[in-house]
């Protein structure tokens, strides 16, 4: 079954291990979205561990962190950067989705950006 809406897109993601679409869940849905406004999430979640305990900060990279040399490991060292943080404190899902529709309204009129 192919997806033909925007909203059927969204819901489907290429899991690119098995190369099988799968249907996301809510966490996986706000990463998406929040990466294609070009953000950027830190999450975690507290205790008690459990449905409702995943908190979000959001921000955007200022300056975005640059390769500095290749470790013995082979993986890249990168520089730090510069991050502004948008969201004054850690937010739980619900808020975040508000804040992202709020985010996208004000800043992009209210239509997505165009993902290249």
């Amino acid at each position: 079954m192919k997806p033909t809406t925007l909203k059927e897109k969204m819901l489907l993601h290429i899991d690119p291990t098995t190369r099988k679409s799968k249907h996301m869940n809510h966490k996986e849905k706000m990463l998406l979205w929040v990466d294609r406004l070009g953000l950027i999430v830190i999450h975690a979640e507290i205790r008690p561990y459990g449905k409702g305990t995943r908190r979000y900060m959001i921000g955007r990279n200022v300056e975005v962190p640059e390769k500095l040399h290749k470790l013995p490991s082979g993986k890249w060292q990168h520089t730090k950067g510069v991050q502004e943080w948008l969201t004054p404190e850690p937010i739980d899902a619900n808020e975040v989705e508000a804040w992202l529709k709020n985010y996208e309204k004000s800043h992009y009129h209210g239509e997505p950006p165009v993902v290249k």
